[in-house]
């Protein structure tokens, strides 16, 4: 049956297609279209869309690419304290000294969330308090600051209502649409 075929379109598991030649005489595979794939996955990997909720303390990053979504949380491992006015007299006071470990321990953990997005193509920011206008200022010194479509107050959401709004910002494709 294979002898006869010249050529067969073979649709693999994610959905991209490729044309095989087959070899007459044995119906082995001889050649396979590589750029049809490459083209294909370039495609589908620019169409990476993010959402996450934030606040100082944890990040939950849902990720959807090629209809396959995924979730990573990410924590600040932050130790709770206050931040201390800058206008205290002295320039070497332990307040100061305990501000800056602040900062650079939260400019470390946004270093981390933008690793996770830095691919996106989209991103929706949202949660409570001021984390998430600190990671946009974060992003923008990324130069990624033109991927953010909507940044919103949101208080404390469980992991399943995080994922659901993100859903609702950026709805799945059918897997049955080939265009």
């Amino acid at each position: 049956m294979l002898k006869n075929i010249k050529h067969e379109r073979l649709i693999v598991e994610t959905e991209v297609a490729s044309i095989l030649r087959w070899e007459e005489d044995g119906g082995k595979v001889i050649e396979i279209d590589h750029s049809t794939l490459d083209r294909k996955r370039r495609n589908t990997m620019k169409e990476k869309k993010v959402g996450l909720w934030l606040d100082r303390n944890k990040a939950v990053i849902v990720s959807i690419a090629n209809n396959i979504e995924g979730k990573r949380i990410i924590t600040s491992d932050m130790e709770h304290y206050v931040l201390y006015s800058t206008t205290v007299p002295g320039d070497g006071s332990p307040e100061n000294e305990r501000d800056r470990r602040f900062w650079k321990h939260l400019g470390e953990y946004y270093g981390k969330i933008v690793e996770h997005i830095r691919d996106a193509t989209e991103i929706q920011i949202f949660g409570p308090e001021e984390a998430k206008f600190e990671l946009q200022t974060h992003l923008g010194n990324e130069g990624l600051s033109e991927n953010i479509v909507s940044i919103e107050e949101v208080g404390k959401l469980t992991d399943l209502q995080i994922a659901t709004r993100v859903q609702q910002r950026f709805p799945a494709k059918s897997r049955f649409d080939f265009s």
